[in-house]
């Protein structure tokens, strides 16, 4: 195809970007700037939901499978244990942080590409990016250069820019990222831990000299974060070993340095995700502080959202102003996590002694308490994330079923096929590359040409939470391709809603 989705960086925003579209038939061209693929960690926290999502799509158990399942977050101050955060709370079949290394991360991502014949052409920089006068629909025009300096010029009918804090795309259309720097002085290490820290829980030390967290890498590795550091040169292990014990007044040493640097904070963040034929997701769209292990996640979730959508446009399936959703949909989640990791880390890594009170006296109260548990596991696995009230959330809501926009939670249940019923769970009947439609009740179910629809009902000792989807009634429940709600109504009127939702956002 000669224009195809040219997506510019090939970090897990970009590879999933990639992925997205591929596998919904979709040629892109996925370039990075690098000469190789990087080995160092980087993010390494993958949280819940988008382990569900890499699930539907046969990528999580591979995933999984290289990293360390983190059930138990340990909170401490001034060296005392103040709360343990069990994320048993997280109603999902992931009720755990991945601790993984973001090259894992990659190369799953990356394999799961060239299965589908998508390849990332390395050494490969945009360096000019335009569009035709001042059109906003015009077609984009890129300047390549690639490996040895050569030049070549593209043009794409969509740029996807993923490329990182620095996005040229974003500088070239001049969108401002506004925000600002949180605190100064960070350290990052990855070294080996001998001692009393737990090597499958993570840890945080808040204390009058800041803040220290220490995240399982598996092995009795693990990555150190600390705030308010003073100095220039890159940390050594004599340099962390004093952080640690300062702030952490366990027995343990550090040794087997893989590596360490030092950086500063930012967060923000831009105002729009699309202009026109360029759309922006990841650090392009979004910085902040690795508070809650958040980023990688938030960007990867960008371009699932984003993927389905440009794929029916591109198909011809949906007005070019579904798009929009895009940015509606995200923004807010963007904004929202910006908020919460200011927060997070101005307390966290807080020195005064009012604040250090507070913390050491509230947060033994608070953290025993289930709700408090449930709200700040599903915070932080990100299955709180959802689009209600969003412009693609304005279907029916029948009485008593899950709200539209709503993350569909994950429940046993039975579904029909061949004349039988067969054990399932509600988020492996999602389907990321088109509608389902969930039944339950008495009679057939509804059929639609715009969804697949399945007939289902409560697996035993399942039926509550089986209710808190379709209602005690029962009802039909259409479900997007990113696993979020579009509408629920009675089987009586699914298909005259489900018509009319069709004709209101896909008709073109």
């Amino acid at each position: 195809m000669p224009h195809p989705v040219l997506i510019v960086g090939a970090g897990p925003t970009g590879l999933t970007a990639a992925y997205e579209l591929a596998r919904q038939g979709v040629p892109v061209r996925l370039i990075e700037k690098s000469a190789s693929p990087a080995t160092t960690s980087r993010a390494i926290a993958v949280q819940a939901r988008t382990l569900e999502m890499l699930a539907q799509r046969g990528l999580a158990d591979t995933l999984v499978a290289r990293g360390v399942q983190t059930r138990i977050a340990q909170f401490y101050g001034e060296g005392a244990p103040l709360f343990r955060l069990d994320f048993a709370h997280l109603e999902s079949r992931f009720p755990y942080i991945l601790f993984v290394s973001q090259v894992e991360t990659e190369t799953v991502l990356r394999d799961a590409c060239a299965a589908l014949g998508v390849e990332t052409e390395w050494d490969t920089e945009l360096v000019a990016i335009a569009r035709e006068g001042h059109d906003a629909q015009a077609r984009p025009t890129a300047v390549l250069r690639g490996p040895g300096g050569t030049l070549e010029e593209l043009r794409p009918d969509w740029v996807i820019a993923s490329g990182g804090a620095h996005s040229l795309i974003r500088r070239t259309l001049n969108l401002p990222f506004e925000g600002k720097s949180v605190g100064q002085g960070f350290v990052l290490s990855d070294q080996m831990v001998s001692g009393a820290l737990d090597p499958e829980e993570l840890h945080i030390f808040s204390s009058g000299e800041g803040f220290l967290g220490m995240f399982p890498l598996g092995g009795g590795r693990f990555r150190l974060i600390a705030s308010d550091v003073a100095g220039s040169e890159q940390p050594d292990l004599k340099t962390l070993q004093e952080i640690f014990d300062a702030r952490a007044h366990l027995p343990a040493t550090l040794h087997d340095l893989s590596w360490s640097s030092r950086f500063a904070i930012n967060s923000r963040m831009v105002g729009t995700l699309r202009v026109g034929r360029f759309l922006l997701g990841g650090d392009a769209a979004h910085i902040h502080s690795p508070a809650g292990g958040q980023g990688m996640n938030t960007g990867m979730q960008d371009m699932m959202n984003l993927g389905w959508k440009l794929a029916r446009v591109i198909e011809g399936t949906a007005p070019e102003n579904l798009l929009d959703s895009y940015e509606a949909e995200r923004l807010p989640v963007i904004r929202d996590l910006l908020h919460g990791t200011e927060a997070l880390t101005a307390n966290m890594a807080s020195t005064s002694p009012v604040r250090r009170m507070l913390i050491d006296h509230i947060s033994p109260y608070l953290g025993s308490r289930d709700l408090v548990q449930e709200k700040v596991a599903a915070r932080m696995g990100q299955i709180a994330i959802g689009y209600e009230g969003g412009p693609l959330a304005d279907g029916p809501h029948a009485r008593g079923t899950i709200a539209p926009g709503a993350r569909l939670p994950d429940p046993l249940l039975e579904v029909a096929r061949d004349g039988a019923w067969h054990p399932a769970r509600a988020q492996d009947l999602v389907d990321p590359s088109g509608f389902v439609l969930l039944c339950a009740g008495d009679g057939p179910a509804p059929q639609s040409p715009f969804a697949k629809s399945l007939k289902l009902r409560p697996a035993p000792d399942h039926a509550e939470a089986f209710a808190q989807i379709f209602g005690h009634d029962g009802a039909a429940v259409l479900v997007r391709p990113d696993g979020y709600v579009a509408l629920s109504a009675p089987l009586a009127d699914t298909a005259r809603a489900v018509e009319a939702y069709a004709a209101a956002h896909f008709a073109t």
